[in-house]
């Protein structure tokens, strides 16, 4: 549960960050943010790719799956729009994967691409486990506006039929719930 809890005070810190005034997704993208350890590609397209950052210490580290919104559509948001709540969460001691992704207006966005995305975005987290100290029992996915609508879809994935979310060879990491 506190795992939980420090994600939710890193998304009001990080909203704090942008005081009372109405932001747009420019000025987001303008915060401050850690540069990542690592830019690495989850497949084959220039888009399916993401950023880790890893908080100081030898870990194993919690990770948070950051996934970016922008209506579904192209121009709205990037990775850069969630790059300063990757980092706030970084500063709290996780270890954050901030993904990019095929939207409307890229091709073989859409369903199931889109979809697709951000399942093997997720899974790639076995990958990064191979060679950065990531702790996969503690694993939560966070997203802002469409990407919130994609964590949790991603979060279900286990649950899904295999044909709509391609889990690959092996189940998607087990994503904390609650009372994990």
């Amino acid at each position: 549960m506190r795992f939980e809890v420090t994600v939710l005070v890193a998304v009001l810190a990080c909203r704090s960050l942008a005081g009372a005034q109405a932001f747009g997704p420019r000025d987001v993208d303008a915060l401050p943010s850690r540069t990542p350890q690592l830019v690495a590609r989850y497949g084959a397209d220039s888009l399916q790719f993401g950023e880790l950052r890893l908080p100081p210490g030898r870990g194993p580290f919690p990770v948070a799956v950051v996934i970016h919104g922008g209506c579904w559509t192209v121009g709205f948001a990037t990775v850069r729009n969630t790059a300063p709540l990757a980092s706030a969460l970084v500063d709290q001691g996780i270890a954050t994967w901030n993904i990019e992704y095929r939207q409307v207006g890229n091709p073989g966005a859409g369903w199931p691409g889109t979809f697709l995305d951000v399942g093997a975005g997720i899974d790639y987290l076995r990958t990064l486990a191979d060679r950065y100290a990531l702790d996969l029992r503690r694993v939560v996915l966070v997203g802002h506006s469409a990407g919130a609508h994609l964590a949790l879809w991603g979060a279900g994935r286990p649950q899904l039929a295999p044909a709509s979310s391609d889990p690959g060879p092996e189940p998607p990491p087990r994503v904390c719930r609650g009372r994990d």
